[in-house]
Formats: structure tokens, sequence, C-alpha cells
């Protein structure tokens, strides 16, 4: 895979339109954590479970470990600014963000779409990603909330059905 085209195969996945999403938890010290992800995936009904994809240079990352809690925040329209901050590296990706201790006491956004309260089950080596598979334990879902998409390198509100 040494000869593959990266700028190529950006390109062509840029094409595939995504859902976007925000993962929160929290270090071992009690400060949040966060990252956008467009990897995000239902897994299993029984039990109910998600995969989430995080770099594995991630602070995210870096506090997960299997047990532990961590929030899956599906962006609602009007979460463009919070989904690009979170998108970024550093540490004051929650200064102005509204969010308070959530389910399980992670740090949960206001305003998305569903929040998932899931604890890691697994964690797998994916290339330059780990795939978080997470057992859900708990769900909020604001179905009046217009879910982002993230397409070719812009951010916009889910077409309605």
């Amino acid at each position: 895979m040494s000869d593959l085209d990266m700028a190529l195969f950006r390109a062509a996945m840029a094409d595939l339109p995504a859902g976007v999403s925000i993962v929160t938890t929290t270090a071992a010290g009690g400060s949040p954590r966060g990252a956008t992800v467009s990897a995000v995936a239902s897994v299993s009904l029984s039990p109910a479970m998600l995969l989430v994809c995080l770099d594995q240079r991630s602070d995210t990352l870096a506090a997960l470990a299997r047990g532990r809690h961590f929030l899956v925040h599906i962006a609602a329209d009007g979460q463009q600014e919070h989904v690009m901050r979170f998108a970024g590296k550093g540490a004051d990706k929650f200064i102005d963000a509204a969010w308070h201790a959530g389910m399980s006491g992670q740090p949960q956004l206001a305003g998305a779409t569903a929040v998932f309260d899931c604890v890691v089950a697994e964690l797998v080596s994916g290339g330059d990603h780990t795939i978080v598979l997470g057992e859900i334990t708990a769900i909020q879902h604001e179905p009046e909330n217009t879910p982002v998409v993230y397409h070719r390198r812009r951010l916009a509100p889910a077409p309605a059905a």
C-alpha cells in the first residue's frame, strides 16, 4: 500500500458524506477531553454497541481504557463551531462550550441530536487510528435537532428525509 496516492485517497474519501460526532470523556485527573470524529457506526443490537475511530495521538484516546465511560454526541446544526474546535488539538476545547457533567459523570455538550453513554469494551489498532468499541449504557435523543454531515470538506445540516 506504500504506492497509494494519499492525496487521492483523501479526495476520494471527502466525497463520502459522513455524520459528525464529538466524543467526550475525562482524563484520570478529571479534566475533560474531547474530539470530533466522522467514523462512528452501529455494531450490535444485543448488546447495543457502537464504534468510534480515534487518532492514536489523540488526548481523548489517551484518556480511554477498557471499562471507562465516554459519550458520543451526534452533532446538531448550530454546533458547527464546536465541531471545528473539537477537531483541533489543545486543552481549551471546552471553553465557551455549554456542557455539564452528564450521564455517568462525563462531559456532556448541550444541543446534540443524540448522546450515547458508552463503556469501552475493546480497543483495536487500525493503522494510525484506534477503533474503540463501546457498549451503550444510556441514550438521550432530541429528534427535533437536525444532524450535521461532513461532505467535500464542508459541514452542513443533513438533508431532510
